[in-house]
């Protein structure tokens, strides 16, 4: 009888793998969901992302003079702004730079530009304002 116990301890082995293997092929960008990380060094490159995975953008600012990175008007609405956080000062004192941290996922597949603008939030966008553009292909 001592069989029988072990074909049932296999079979149910089985069962627990083809299940598991299932919830991969069903749910593949899950499983193998990637976290790319674009910084000031990366404006105007090309970046390829799957659905499922993590876009970290790092871009530094100096929040004492008032400005700060924006998402712009006229960005892809392929990518969304999952959270956006900022880091403290290595140094203190008034001055001492920071970094800006935007997590965004892809919406759908697709291309189009990230856009972002370093300006002030109480004035008027201006012709010359500093930009970082990045071109996101989602796959």
């Amino acid at each position: 009888m001592q069989p029988v116990r072990s074909d049932r301890w296999f079979d149910s082995l089985r069962w627990f793998f083809i299940c598991v293997l299932l919830a991969i092929i069903i749910r593949p960008e899950m499983a193998f969901a990637a976290t790319k990380v674009v910084t000031d060094a990366d404006k105007g490159a090309i970046v390829h992302l799957k659905v499922g995975d993590q876009l970290e953008l790092r871009l530094q600012a100096i929040p004492s003079t008032g400005f700060m990175w924006y998402l712009h008007a006229k960005s892809t609405r392929l990518m969304k702004l999952t959270s956006q956080t900022q880091t403290g000062a290595t140094e203190p004192g008034v001055g001492r730079p920071i970094f800006q941290v935007f997590n965004f996922t892809p919406r759908e597949l697709g291309a189009g530009d990230l856009l972002l603008h370093y300006v002030r939030s109480w004035e008027a966008p201006a012709a010359d304002e500093q930009q970082f553009n990045l071109h996101v292909i989602i796959e």
